[in-house]
């Protein structure tokens, strides 16, 4: 597979809405919003993160309060974005109607806009890169139930590219020269088809596994990029290292486990190496599990008893984390498991059982799902809406975060976008945070996630907090994540 590196930042880092009177400004006839103008905002509920100093080096604690009806970023230095209603019917009342459309530019007629999407919908690691067209489909299906922007349906043509760096590659180039952007792709191959979006620069809004995809040019990301190189080298936030620190529950011996695939052992490898530069001892490594096999990880959980692990982190899928939990339930051994964000979902206790999985630890880097936030709300009403039967996930909430400032761009850049004016609004971005569910980002810097982020716990069937106790945890640096 050509796909070589796996999410590392995500275990550093991975009320029901309504339409209300949130100010919408009118929208132009094409082009954009000024610098710093427009970051985000929501129309249901006042959240306001305040961050010490520059996350993306050495930062605070940050903390939100939802009250009152928008959404405000306060970061020292930069001015109060303008408000923004993230609701469908909001979004769809910025521009109503068809009168002045035109084709505006490739995959764009004057009533529909057609979006592509790229996601490994089958292959080795299963039922986790499907939640992120799941989610772009369910938001567009709201906005287009109210009528769509300026009239026009949004459209979203999702292809299968099986997990495969070849298959990535050619559903790109099939695409780049039909859909008018790509929103939400998510794949473990998506190395693959940048290069066929920088020749037609097609702008790519979504989140990157991959690191030449999180660097790209025509890459923009409402929840920041993966690897970052810094000094040659490829490097991460050490944001959980410290939090675990802080919390006195940083592991003195860690196992690493991961699948046989380089895009799990590749990530299992770096994380092993951030924490030993940390202080930790490395007692046993499994960089050889096979992806959906039979057997179990009895063995690899004795291996770890009897070098007195106290710690371990994988970087497999729900299905490989469901033979752990369930392998040191039965050998009665628990140490602190740790896991990557990919595994955030209801499904990951319902597979494990609950007595399995109590105490799994996950890194996130937004609000969970189970506090009373109404932006993050509103992703939850649509997919039970508009996907019925779909459970929310890691994946899907960073599609549906890049499917979210897509739309907010096409308000932006007028009853006639193109790909320029929609490109121009993203580069305005000045610390977003998608109406307050993630940490800032400013998307032209493609900086790596993971410089602010919760901990969660399984706790009976769901995932709950762990630390800090509100707001997001910040303290961080960028580390190398290799020697």
């Amino acid at each position: 597979m050509a796909a070589k590196r796996w999410v590392v930042v995500a275990v550093t880092c991975l009320v029901l809405a309504t339409a209300c009177g949130a100010r919408v400004d009118p929208l132009p006839e094409s082009g954009g919003l000024s610098a710093g103008a427009a970051s985000q905002q929501s129309g249901t509920a006042e959240t306001t993160t305040t961050l010490a100093g520059d996350t993306g080096t050495d930062g605070g604690t940050a903390t939100t309060t939802p009250s009152g009806n928008q959404s405000t970023n306060t970061v020292p230095g930069q001015a109060a974005p303008k408000s923004f209603n993230y609701t469908a019917a909001g979004e769809a009342a910025a521009c109503t109607g068809t009168n002045g459309n035109t084709a505006s530019d490739v995959g764009i007629t004057p009533t529909e806009i057609r979006v592509g999407n790229v996601s490994g919908l089958t292959g080795v690691i299963t039922n986790s890169f499907n939640q992120g067209p799941e989610a772009v489909q369910a938001l567009f299906d709201d906005v287009n139930a109210h009528g769509g922007i300026c009239g026009r349906k949004l459209k979203l043509v999702v292809q299968d590219d099986g997990e495969d760096a070849a298959r990535n590659e050619a559903n790109h180039r099939d695409l780049a020269t039909k859909v008018f952007t790509f929103v939400g792709s998510t794949s473990n191959a998506d190395n693959a088809g940048v290069q066929a979006m920088v020749e037609r620069n097609v702008p790519d809004i979504g989140f990157a596994i991959n690191e030449n995809r999180g660097q790209s040019k025509v890459f923009w990301s409402a929840a920041g990029s993966t690897l970052y190189k810094q000094n040659g080298k490829y490097t991460a936030y050490n944001t959980v290292e410290n939090g675990l620190k802080a919390n006195n529950a940083f592991p003195k011996r860690i196992a690493a486990l991961a699948y046989s695939i380089p895009i799990s052992s590749d990530a299992a490898k770096q994380f092993a190496y951030r924490y030993q530069q940390a202080g930790a001892e490395i007692c046993y490594t499994d960089y050889g599990i096979q992806p959906g096999a039979s057997y179990s990880l009895d063995s690899q959980v004795l291996q770890m008893k009897r070098n007195n692990c106290d710690g371990v982190f994988t970087t497999m899928d729900v299905s490989g984390n469901t033979k752990l939990l369930q392998a040191e339930q039965r050998q009665n051994f628990h140490p602190l498991t740790m896991v990557t964000f990919a595994s955030y979902t209801p499904d990951q206790i319902a597979v494990a059982g609950e007595a399995a999985a109590q105490g799994l630890q996950i890194t996130i880097n937004w609000i969970p799902f189970n506090e009373p936030n109404p932006i993050m709300q509103i992703y939850l009403d649509q997919l039970k809406t508009y996907q019925p039967g779909k459970r929310p996930s890691s994946f899907g909430v960073l599609a549906w975060a890049a499917g979210q400032m897509f739309v907010q761009g096409l308000i932006a850049a007028g009853r006639n976008p193109t790909r320029a004016t929609l490109v121009k609004f993203f580069e305005s971005l000045e610390n977003y945070d998608t109406g307050g569910i993630l940490t800032p980002v400013t998307p032209r810097t493609r900086r790596p996630v993971g410089p602010c982020i919760v901990q969660v716990e399984a706790k009976g069937g769901e995932f709950v907090r762990k630390w800090p106790s509100s707001g997001f945890y910040c303290t961080s640096k960028l580390v190398p994540s290799e020697p």
